[in-house]
């Protein structure tokens, strides 16, 4: 598939921006958002308040009573470059502040204002008044929202790494300096699609675009009837291309096993692309050739080879797979460090869910949030986890579950040779050079270990996935990997204390 159309691919759109104030008379178009899964609506801040493009407390209300989240972008002139400045850059940051305060934008909530720079800018451009101006935006709103740019690869690719924005938004101008580049990278947290789209009746000229964040991530909002606003704890599914597991139960679909699987044209032919652990496939039968499958992935059609397809899961085994897998394509496949923007933001979410003040700059343990915060987006099934800072709480609390016989307990704790390890289970090793065993994991909710989920299981070893391994989150290093005995048990001597196996689909 070309760059053009894997751009312009529209599969999984869930968020529109428009110009245009939306109310009851536009009842039929917001039947229609709702129809196609639209969770967050972008509008316009500027300076002046009058424009008729701009979000009012009247629209704000109304939108969110209507079950949308509001995203703001701040748009005044952006499309010359005598349009940023430091000057221009505290100027709009100010009127955005305003606006945001009227229209009741929850501050130091972790809710985000987008600025956009609405033209294709060289080097040069990006490097002085651009930066310039965003340095002042970031001076200017402090920490009491996030801040967002609107733009080409080039300018976000910028603004990510000086630590200026922490919600990058790709334009929907593919042609634009390092969009295509930055647009491959996935580290895009939103991006729009060509081309624009008009809904007949009346008249309504809006963008999809796609989010690889949920809108909480995204720091998008609602205000109530009384103007409070608030930043959703909704539980969402964090979405990354490529599109993961979809949880539907067609005998047909198939998941990719492994990372490092390539869909081919024919067996042992051009490859296609590259297709990621998780990924769901169409099995369309077996090739001529023996080992090798033919399969439909999007638009895409090839074979691959058939060992590394298996069948679904449970539900909510496949719904903790997706979660956890989303959080390392989220880190780049391991390459993001925790120290670094936007990563260090992204362990915030994790520890802000179970109410620590931390981020990846603190230099705190954050494997258990890891594990907590991944729980947590797998859904309404792991609610009664035992959300937590340290691994040793929520394992003893698995522990007790299964010999208490709690039902409603997504995961029960085993010793490794009672139980085999298998998709969506949780592995707790030591750490420290630590030897606690199983016992004392029983008896004893407050020591020092580390767990990863399964998500790759083979006859000779399970492979596991976890946050805070090398400052990141890890999939399959030296570290992460556990052999099997010839029954699929755990071997000894690989430092595992516990095995909590989910149970989430019995829930």
């Amino acid at each position: 598939m070309s760059y053009k159309d894997e751009f312009q691919r529209a599969a999984g759109w869930s968020a529109i921006d428009l110009n245009i104030r939306l109310d009851n008379k536009h009842s039929q178009f917001l039947d229609f958002l709702t129809k196609n899964n639209v969770s967050t609506i972008i509008r316009y801040y500027a300076t002046d308040a009058s424009n008729p493009k701009t979000l009012t407390v009247k629209e704000a209300k109304f939108l969110s009573l209507q079950g949308f989240n509001l995203l703001p972008v701040f748009q005044n002139s952006s499309r010359e470059i005598t349009d940023f400045s430091t000057a221009s850059g505290k100027k709009n940051a100010q009127s955005a502040l305003t606006f945001a305060s009227t229209i009741g934008q929850p501050a130091n909530a972790g809710s985000t204002i987008i600025f956009a720079v609405d033209a294709d800018y060289q080097a040069p451009a990006i490097d002085g008044p651009i930066l310039d101006y965003f340095m002042a935006i970031q001076q200017t709103v402090n920490s009491a929202f996030s801040i967002g740019a609107y733009g080409s690869g080039a300018v976000l690719s910028k603004l990510l790494a000086e630590n200026l924005i922490s919600v990058p938004w790709l334009s929907m101008s593919r042609g634009f300096l390092g969009t295509e580049s930055f647009f491959y990278s996935n580290k895009w947290a939103l991006r729009q699609l060509p081309p624009e789209q008009e809904f007949p009746s009346p008249k309504v000229d809006y963008d999809r675009n796609i989010l690889r964040l949920s809108p909480q991530q995204l720091g998008a909002f609602t205000v109530d009837e009384a103007g409070e606003g608030h930043v959703e704890n909704k539980v969402v599914i964090v979405r990354s291309e490529p599109v993961l597991f979809s949880l539907s139960t067609a005998s047909t679909n198939r998941i990719i096993t492994t990372e490092g699987v390539r869909l081919r044209t024919e067996p042992n032919g051009t490859i296609i692309r590259d297709l990621t652990i998780g990924e769901a496939v169409e099995d369309l039968g077996a090739s001529p050739v023996a080992g090798w499958q033919k399969v439909q992935v999007g638009n895409e059609s090839g074979v691959v080879f058939g060992k590394y397809l298996r069948e679904p899961a449970g539900k909510q085994i496949e719904a903790l797979l997706q979660a956890a897998i989303a959080e390392w394509l989220r880190f780049d496949k391991g390459k993001g460090n925790e120290k670094n923007g936007p990563y260090y933001r992204y362990i915030r979410d994790m520890w802000a869910a179970i109410g620590e003040p931390w981020d990846g700059k603190n230099d705190v343990p954050w494997s258990a949030a890891f594990i907590s915060w991944v729980v947590r987006q797998a859904g309404k099934a792991y609610e009664d986890f035992n959300f937590a800072a340290n691994h040793s709480v929520f394992v003893n609390s698995a522990i007790k579950a299964r010999f208490t016989q709690q039902l409603n307990k997504p995961f029960w704790g085993y010793a490794i040779n009672e139980e085999k390890p298998a998709l969506g289970d949780i592995i707790q090793i030591n750490r420290s050079g630590n030897l606690f065993s199983f016992s004392y994991a029983e008896n004893h909710a407050d020591y020092i270990s580390h767990s990863d989920i399964v998500v790759e299981v083979t006859a000779d070893v399970v492979r596991v996935m976890g946050g805070n391994v090398a400052n990141t989150v890890s999939y399959g290093s030296e570290s992460q990997e556990y052999e099997l005995n010839e029954d699929g048990f755990i071997k000894p001597g690989q430092g595992v204390i516990s095995l909590l196996k989910n149970r989430a689909d019995k829930v």
